[in-house]
């Protein structure tokens, strides 16, 4: 039988990418199904504003910039762009957070797989605190970007951390930030290049996805397709929501480097490892040999 792996571990740059797509490729199954039950209604409803938002942008290219000075077409379309950029970023935000609290709920269980009720009590537990956070962070960020870009790209990667540190140690939001400066120093260039990699993954694989509708939207104006657009928008607007499932690989690394930096800085994971040392627990055989 595979052992699982060991969230609480020191890692190098190259063990962090490898045991997230590791840690993802073993628990995609459970991770998934309760990632679409919690967050299918938002993928649902982002799939109906992706539709609808590519349709007034044909309309745009077919009809030309005269159709904005059509009664209300500029200002509906507007809205409905921010719409759509408004659930995808709430539907990021679920899938982040599902995914913190089942890595918490895993480690809670000895690196057990959880069950979707598990998960949702976590999940309803945190919301609040994530929501609060996500915004007190949402708010620096922009203020750090707006202050010569630099300061902003700088606090992204140790924000990253604030999250998975609330969800993970039950902290407040204050703590969090305030471990998540100590974690980073000495180690900011890991955190940022994890982040980078995998969100160039995702990137790369959303964008292929988008091709399609991407041809069809600027051919519009050249081409008459209206029997073959409306099915082809539909078809990969549902797919690349789905595919936002995927953001739970980048919450995986980020959850890593977290377990990695606590144990280079605080040794958690050693510690009770120690703690255990000459006891016998073969009541959990899910359980990794210890190594000394």
């Amino acid at each position: 039988m595979k052992k699982p792996i060991e969230l609480r571990s020191l890692r190098d740059f190259g063990q962090v990418i490898n045991d997230s797509f590791t840690f993802f490729k073993d628990n995609f199954k459970p991770l998934f199904t309760i990632l679409l039950i919690i967050c299918g209604f938002f993928i649902l409803i982002g799939t109906v504003s992706s539709i609808f938002t590519y349709l007034k942008m044909i309309g745009v290219y077919s009809g030309g910039y005269h159709i904005y000075n059509q009664p209300g077409y500029s200002v509906s379309y507007i809205i409905n762009v921010i719409v759509n950029l408004f659930i995808i970023m709430l539907t990021q935000a679920f899938i982040h957070l599902v995914t913190l609290c089942y890595i918490s709920v895993y480690l809670q269980k000895n690196n057990t797989t959880p069950t979707l009720t598990e998960v949702w009590d976590y999940f309803k537990y945190y919301f609040l605190r994530m929501l609060g956070s996500g915004i007190l962070i949402l708010v620096s960020l922009s203020i750090g970007f707006v202050l010569c870009l630099l300061p902003g790209i700088y606090l992204m990667p140790i924000f990253y951390l604030i999250i998975p540190i609330i969800v993970v140690e039950n902290s407040t939001f204050g703590y969090a930030y305030t471990k998540s400066f100590r974690l980073i120093k000495g180690n900011w260039w890991l955190v940022f290049g994890v982040i980078f990699i995998m969100s160039l993954i995702i990137s790369m694989a959303s964008s292929f996805v988008s091709i399609p509708i991407t041809v069809i939207t600027l051919g519009s104006k050249f081409l008459t397709l209206r029997s073959f657009t409306l099915p082809v928008i539909i078809i990969f607007s549902a797919l690349r929501n789905v595919l936002m499932l995927a953001y739970a690989l980048p919450t995986i690394a980020v959850t890593l480097c977290y377990f990695s930096l606590s144990e280079q800085k605080d040794g958690i994971g050693l510690l009770n490892r120690i703690d255990k040392f000459g006891k016998s627990d073969i009541s959990d055989p899910s359980l990794p040999g210890e190594q000394y």
